[in-house]
């Protein structure tokens, strides 16, 4: 989509991360990781089944081979990466400015205008 913005074709050799930056659309694992963050904040804060359920021990043997990669493995691998081990998810506000903190989203362009049209 952000070739088809950019009037861009596969061939011109530009990547997408360069596409990116001039439309401001933050990097996609960044995006990825915030609204991953945002959601385990919600289902910790939850007061329904949903955090029986997740702390819930499964019986029965693991299957041979390497285990999937869970969601919880995911999150566990963003707290690390975005330095949030420390903040608990059950004070709302300290857990929302952590993941806006963590996100490093880039500015969203002004209306009107745009970033592409810019530098031709």
């Amino acid at each position: 989509m952000a070739r088809w913005i950019c009037s861009v074709k596969p061939d011109d050799g530009v990547d997408t991360d360069t596409l990116y930056g001039k439309l401001g659309i933050p990097e996609v694992t960044a995006s990825l990781r915030a609204r991953r963050l945002r959601w385990y904040g919600h289902v910790e804060r939850a007061t329904s089944c949903i955090n029986p359920i997740m702390k819930m021990a499964i019986l029965g043997a693991r299957g041979r081979g390497r285990p999937r990669k869970s969601w919880s493995d995911c999150v566990r691998n963003d707290l690390h990466t975005c330095g949030m081990g420390n903040t608990d998810p059950q004070n709302r506000g300290a857990w929302k400015s952590g993941v806006r903190r963590s996100s490093r989203l880039l500015p969203t362009p002004a209306t009107g205008t745009n970033p592409a049209a810019d530098d031709n």
